[in-house]
């Protein structure tokens, strides 16, 4: 068979040990390929190995930091398939076949199946990021794989339509390619990176795991453009205009010192629910029953301290609760769903953290959720959001997980409006400056009422499509405050020099 023609792109900084070796391993492969070496700010004689060793070798004097030369590369590669990859890896070529049969069977962005790196005790940062890319671009069946990562290959066609300029910053190429209508983003071949990467010091670390959270953030900023503020993914009939109606009233004529907000729809544990909350020195339990008989309601009226809001019609998810803020005005809130059997034990700890300073407390869910189960689209979307707001020690805990409490003072700030999508809420918190802090564990995991119709696969897992584009509406408004890459700006690369030279090569059109 006739092989399309193949070109290999290396972008390379002080690589003299392994560039000769690469280049040559590369020219011996029968696919006969174009090698392309992007030499930059070099001073150990690496491109001089390079041509040598046969590469068609682009110098620059300057550095030009993480992704830019391979995007240079691409910019200048004759081939139908361009290969990437790194100067200092050696892969065997029968690893590298891979990628290459993927697109010369159609796929566009042939991608590295690399593992999810967790282990029981830590998950990768990056890899939270990547993972959460994919789930909003609704491509949770790629997990990690990422054009950050190599090996990777591309096609001629995905090249021409996204331009190589936008591979200096590889989560924007690969967003804009996930919603490309036309483009195929697949899995590819397997080659564990993570055992050839160079070691690298802490610090060094630290500022590439920086700078690949801002380059996540940028691709998904490209998805919101695209798709809209909640990328496509279902609101799942929220009725968010009841607050703006319900916010000039309450039913308690004082504020009290702590209500409890309740959104029930007649759950088996709520009348147990409602006794513990009375026991434990709650002052008013406010009860939202939306889409039930009014029967269930009219069963807890004129209870001791007990309110209750009828509504014939379901509310949505999430809305009841910040009815129920809007209804009773509170020094504390205790916000609960009915189907969640709960001790005094498991509600004191909520309140007792508000009165020791902070704003929002939430549901420790670490310590119940196993890390190697953390895994699932929401848990990643959940721990990428809290590392987005710096605030990573968060993990996977969330105001859209219940129980939590809130002081009166936070929800005013954030406005009970935000409790209708709580991760925007939390978001609103944290920007805010509120302490926001996991407090207690309460396993809700276990006591969870399941429910077909919002949980099965069969049936679209409908409310985890819910929680998705909550999160992504959520990162919407981070970026709308700090900007596209939110707190991770891109100090590394030099996008001005690519720009340059790739105005100079006519592969962009100059603007304004």
């Amino acid at each position: 068979m006739k092989h399309r023609r193949l070109s290999v792109v290396i972008a390379a900084h002080n690589e003299a040990r392994t560039i000769g070796p690469l280049v040559r391993r590369l020219l011996q492969w029968n696919r006969k390929p174009e090698v392309i070496v992007v030499a930059n700010g070099c001073r150990d004689g690496t491109a001089r190995i390079a041509k040598a060793a046969g590469a068609r070798v682009v110098r620059f004097t300057h550095q030009l930091g993480p992704d830019v030369g391979r995007a240079i590369g691409i910019g200048l590669a004759r081939g139908d398939i361009v290969l990437v990859l790194d100067a200092d890896m050696l892969i065997p070529l029968a690893q590298l076949e891979p990628f290459v049969r993927a697109v010369e069977r159609g796929v566009d962005l042939a991608l590295n199946r690399y593992p999810f790196p967790h282990t029981k005790q830590f998950h990768h940062q990056t890899a939270v990021a990547k993972h959460a890319l994919n789930i909003f671009a609704n491509r949770a069946d790629l997990r990690a794989a990422s054009l950050t990562a190599v090996p990777h290959a591309l096609s001629r066609k995905a090249i021409e339509t996204l331009g190589p300029m936008a591979f200096c910053v590889p989560p924007v190429a690969q967003a804009r390619a996930m919603c490309t209508p036309g483009l195929k983003v697949e899995l590819a071949g397997r080659v564990h990176v993570g055992k050839l990467n160079r070691v690298r010091n802490a610090a060094h670390l630290k500022a590439y795991r920086e700078l690949i959270l801002g380059d996540c953030l940028e691709g998904m900023a490209v998805i919101i453009r695209e798709r809209g503020i909640r990328a496509g993914f279902t609101d799942l009939g929220r009725r968010r205009e009841l607050g703006g109606w319900l916010a000039a009233t309450a039913i308690a004529p004082t504020r009290v010192r702590v209500a409890s907000v309740i959104p029930t729809q007649g759950e088996r544990h709520l009348p147990q629910l409602v006794g513990t909350l009375g026991a434990s020195n709650v002052d008013c339990i406010q009860l939202i029953c939306n889409g039930v008989d009014e029967s269930i309601a009219k069963a807890y009226e004129g209870m001791q301290n007990v309110f209750v809001d009828y509504h014939r019609h379901r509310v949505g998810h999430d809305v009841g609760r910040a009815m129920g803020c809007l209804r009773v005005d509170a020094d504390k809130y205790f916000i609960t769903d009915a189907d969640i059997a709960l001790q005094q034990g498991d509600i004191l700890p909520f309140l007792d953290a508000l009165d020791t300073g902070v704003d929002v407390a939430l549901n420790r869910l670490d310590d119940i959720l196993p890390k190697a189960r953390q895994t699932d689209p929401p848990s990643i979307v959940k721990r990428f959001l809290n590392l987005a707001l710096g605030r990573g020690d968060l993990g996977v805990s969330s105001l859209t997980a219940v129980p939590h409490a809130i002081r009166g003072d936070a929800v005013r700030t954030i406005g009970a409006d935000a409790l209708m999508v709580p991760p925007l809420a939390e978001v609103k918190a944290v920007l805010a400056g509120l302490r926001v802090q996991a407090v207690h564990a309460v396993d809700v995991v276990k006591t969870n009422e399941y429910r077909p119709h919002l949980h099965r696969a069969s049936a679209g897992k409908p409310l985890q499509q819910l929680i998705i584009g909550d999160y992504v509406e959520a990162i919407e408004y981070l970026q709308t405050r700090l900007g596209s890459r939110g707190h991770f700006p891109d100090t590394l690369r030099r996008r001005d020099i690519a720009e340059k030279y790739m105005l100079r090569k006519g592969w962009l059109q100059e603007m304004g």
